[in-house]
């Protein structure tokens, strides 16, 4: 069939590869690349700061009572956790197929249920997706001989920094 129709009309088949063509170049050159696609994962981060208490307080009046809320919230896989001098971080992990939105809302009122049973001095807990945009992409450390900390801070936000923004300003624009 599509032989015969090339065959009996060349003009009309000649105007669609023309058009196949063109419309591939203006997608070529529109075409941006994305080299850190935005990604939906499956983890939510909760974090509490706890002043002056120390790791096994933070654990006990903290962390085990974060994990066991959040361990009932619908889809979780995993909890995992770190306690630290002065804070808590508990990593939930969900299932793929889970709504990150809702469960972040389901985090946070589960939390609510446990927040009146914190002692005093514990803050707010914080609630975040784990994001790849908001991890850094490359992290850099300056040392210069003879230079203090603070004289070394200094110099590395006037001097250095400015250069860094004008250099990826000057990317993002080409």
């Amino acid at each position: 069939m599509i032989p015969k129709y090339s065959v009996k009309r060349p003009f009309t088949v000649a105007v669609a590869v023309v058009m196949v063509f063109i419309l591939g170049i203006v997608s070529f050159f529109d075409m941006k690349t994305d080299l850190l696609p935005s990604i939906d994962l499956p983890y939510a981060m909760v974090l509490t700061q706890y002043p002056g208490a120390s790791p096994e307080k933070v654990e006990t009046s903290v962390t085990k009572p974060i994990e066991q809320v959040v361990s009932t919230v619908s889809g979780v896989k995993n909890v995992s956790s770190t306690s630290s001098e002065n804070a808590s971080m508990v990593m939930i992990e969900f299932d793929q197929n889970v709504n990150m939105d809702s469960a972040i809302l389901d985090v946070n009122s589960k939390l609510d249920l446990v927040k009146s049973s914190f002692e005093d001095g514990v803050g707010s807990s914080s609630v975040m997706k784990l994001n790849p945009d908001s991890m850094p992409v490359m992290m850099l450390s300056v040392d210069i001989k003879g230079m203090d900390i603070k004289e070394l801070s200094n110099y590395v936000s006037e001097n250095i920094v400015p250069k860094f923004e004008f250099f990826l300003l000057k990317v993002q624009l080409h």
